[in-house]
């Protein structure tokens, strides 16, 4: 009797010391494949439940199929460990991006696993849901990624889920056949089809973790986001999300032509790459390793690359318009959305350019790509109207205007989203550069502002500042506050305000966090005019 009173004072006193013993999230959990168990942080917390399967494993015969039901098992799960990343080629970890932003694990074709950041105590109400797609250019890239560690968000009071998703041919593969095998004559879409069902088995499955399916914010980065703008626009995601974040959006895929076709192109492209790899049927191309597909072969050449795309084609069920399109037709989720770049997404800091005062009206028509011609009509007209004295002059001037020409882009999304749709749009300017003293001429480049949004500095071994601190702990508290309500403002951070058509600000995330003007009226104009209209 005494050895049990004893037994039962130990683990009262453990419950006071530790108090997050009690959560029912450190028990073994049910989802509908069977139990399941993570493991907890340090500072016992959070909870995160690793390589948890969404889908079948999408190989041999499952290869280029719709993804399939995961398969359940027995006993208890332990998710204490990364699930494979899909096949993708080897990371080459060029500057500006170090291991930590790329996929370094085991890669295969058994990939479709997610990942779940929770926090250890249960709430009186289910929390809201961030789903995270990588980037990668729809090539690589994982949601094993350590920048992409949601522990920190968790403990802001969200549920944070990475995906991976299958990549590259795997996923943008086209050809008679599997259009024929497909119940809804689909083909090339596996990638997005994977992103629909790890939405679907949050739908199912997030409650066990303390979530709620009703508050599931979709984000993705750079090819990320463009998945998740697409996803607005699928019939098959209706009502699987109620709000979005785009980081790095390309946005000019409004006014130029892009790869994403239909299924009798990516039928056509599929053929040819079969016959590249002398195979005669889909059958053959099953059995061809997956290492031999991806690998650089002159014989297949550049007509692979619509074909190796991530980007959706338009089957008629899964994706019946191109996102432009679907846009104007009323057709996407009109769900608020948070959307916005980072300054040197484009180019260098100003002063790490080549521009000079002799080649800067060489170098200003190339920043307008497409309408680069359209541009140097009126560039006599518009240089003459401002002053450039000095090689730092000219610096300056070519990135502001790189850099207001982008912003301008993300303006004429918005108009054209506000034909059909109603919920605001908060913009945003990235200008924090991450502190690296061997490599400043990066400064904020594509994907550096993730770490400050994840607010997982720790991540990176950089010489921080208080300021670097401040400013990820200001961004991730309003990603949290928008998952949590659709609107990024909180306590203690500076409004951040809906994107006005008529009076066009954008939030500039920096040391002195507030709005800033997108570029002076006059400008805006111009921008205006030298644009190739929107496509129709």
């Amino acid at each position: 009797m005494q050895s049990f009173q004893f037994a039962w004072l130990l683990c009262l006193v453990s419950l006071v010391v530790n108090p997050v013993v009690a959560s029912d999230l450190l028990m073994p959990i049910r989802i509908e494949t069977g139990l399941i168990e993570g493991t907890i942080n340090q500072e016992g917390n959070v909870i995160v439940f690793k390589g948890i399967p969404y889908a079948a494993a999408p190989e041999g015969d499952l290869r280029w199929r719709e993804p399939q039901p995961a398969l359940k098992w027995d006993g208890i799960r332990r998710a204490d460990s990364w699930g494979a990343s899909c096949v993708q080629p080897a990371s080459s970890l060029l500057p500006p991006y170090t291991a930590e932003f790329a996929s370094t694990n085991l890669t295969s074709e058994d990939c479709l696993f997610l990942n779940v950041w929770t926090p250890s105590r249960t709430a009186t109400e289910p929390r809201a849901v961030l789903f995270y797609i990588h980037g990668g250019s729809g090539t690589r890239g994982s949601g094993s990624i350590s920048i992409y560690d949601g522990e920190e968000l968790a403990k802001k009071g969200i549920l944070v889920v990475t995906v991976n998703f299958r990549l590259g041919i795997f996923s943008g593969m086209g050809h008679p056949e599997l259009t024929k095998e497909s119940p809804h004559g689909s083909c090339g879409n596996y990638g997005m089809l994977d992103l629909i069902a790890a939405l679907r088995w949050v739908q199912a499955n997030i409650a066990a973790f303390g979530g709620d399916p009703k508050k599931v914010t979709i984000c993705g980065q750079s090819s990320g986001s463009v998945a998740m703008h697409y996803l607005t626009t699928s019939l098959l995601a209706k009502g699987l999300f109620r709000s979005a974040i785009g980081v790095s959006f390309p946005y000019d895929y409004l006014t130029k032509r892009h790869a994403i076709g239909n299924v009798w192109q990516k039928e056509q492209e599929g053929l040819k790459f079969a016959m590249a790899k002398n195979a005669k049927s889909i059958n053959d191309l099953r059995r061809i390793a997956a290492s031999e597909l991806i690998a650089a072969d002159p014989a297949v050449g550049s007509f692979t690359r619509s074909c190796l795309s991530g980007s959706p084609n338009i089957d008629g069920w899964s994706f019946i318009d191109k996102y432009p399109e679907a846009l104007d037709k009323g057709l996407a989720s009109d769900v608020p959305i948070l959307t916005g770049m980072t300054v040197d997404d484009f180019g260098p800091p100003a002063e790490y350019t080549q521009t000079t005062v002799t080649n800067l009206s060489a170098v200003l028509p190339s920043m307008f790509g497409e309408k680069r011609q359209e541009f140097e009509k009126h560039q006599p007209t518009f240089m003459a109207s401002h002053t450039i004295a000095t090689d730092q002059d000219a610096r300056r001037f070519a990135k502001q205007i790189q850099v207001e020409y982008r912003l301008f882009d993300i303006l004429r999304w918005a108009k054209r989203r506000s034909q059909t749709a109603t919920t605001p749009v908060y913009t945003y300017l990235f200008e924090q550069a991450i502190p690296w003293p061997q490599h400043p001429r990066y400064g904020s480049f594509h994907s550096s502002d993730l770490v400050y949004w994840f607010n997982n500095l720790k991540q990176l071994d950089r010489p921080w500042t208080e300021v670097d601190r401040r400013i990820a702990d200001q961004a991730s508290s309003y990603w949290v506050n928008f998952v949590k309500t659709g609107n990024p403002n909180g306590e203690g951070l500076p409004e951040w305000l809906p994107l006005h058509l008529d009076r066009p600000t954008t939030m500039a995330i920096r040391a002195d966090l507030g709005e800033r003007e997108i570029a002076a009226k006059e400008r805006l104009e111009f921008y205006q005019t030298v644009a190739v209209p929107l496509e129709r």
